[in-house]
């Protein structure tokens, strides 16, 4: 559990860091909300097939991200098919539950990488366009540094670096019908945790009940601090 909680901090780092956008507040009290009605939600849909190593020890996962215009539901499940996390990221929280352990993470951004050895010295970047968009751009920051290989022009490679920070992104393109969009992605702190991403699905308009951006945890379900 602890390999899956680590998820969430690098998950938030790639998708949402310096993201800008209205984002839907979440609320951090955890109250039982019912569905009347099923409605769908159309969004960007992928499905990754990821591993994360931390402290040596690896943990093997499939990840869900239902992407909109202000907020991503994300999904881990194990491989034997047992939940292992629901998520919600906005441009300014994280919510996420863990079903097997019955315990859930509520965290402004700000707070959550409030001690990620990065967090100040990152520029202020929209990473989830990175999810839509190469970052050829990135190279004319001061504060970036972007390596291109263009080998491959049907799959185009990056690695974005940051002065003074370990951490270092590496992203993998292919064009779908809605253009430029990730296929493979890795996240390496320079330290004990590296998540390596592989694309297993993607659609462009999918049909996805609202309840994938809804949580509700049980009574008794017990928060964490990262």
């Amino acid at each position: 559990m602890a390999e899956l909680k680590g998820v969430c901090v690098v998950v938030a780092a790639l998708l949402l860091m310096g993201s800008c956008g209205p984002g839907r507040r979440i609320r951090p009290e955890y109250e039982e909300r019912v569905a009347i009605v099923q409605e769908k939600i159309e969004v960007e849909a992928y499905l990754f097939d990821a591993k994360l190593r931390r402290q040596r020890k690896p943990t093997s996962f499939r990840l869900e991200i239902f992407q909109t215009d202000s907020v991503i539901a994300l999904g881990g499940r194990a491989y034997l098919g047992k939940g292992a996390l629901k998520g919600l990221l906005t441009t300014d929280s994280l919510e996420v539950y863990f079903p097997s352990s019955n315990e859930y993470l509520y965290e402004s951004l700000r707070d959550l990488f409030a001690t990620a050895e990065c967090a100040n010295s990152m520029p202020k970047l929209n990473l989830l366009h990175l999810f839509t968009s190469p970052p050829d751009s990135l190279a004319e920051m001061e504060e970036v540094s972007v390596a291109s290989d263009y080998t491959n022009r049907k799959r185009p490679e990056y690695v974005i670096s940051f002065p003074d920070c370990s951490w270092m992104i590496e992203l993998t393109y292919d064009q779908r019908e809605a253009g430029w969009r990730i296929r493979d992605f890795k996240f390496d702190n320079g330290n004990d945790i590296t998540l390596k991403a592989k694309r297993r699905t993607y659609k462009k308009k999918a049909q996805v009940p609202d309840s994938k951006f809804q949580l509700v945890a049980p009574d008794g379900a017990t928060r964490i601090t990262p």
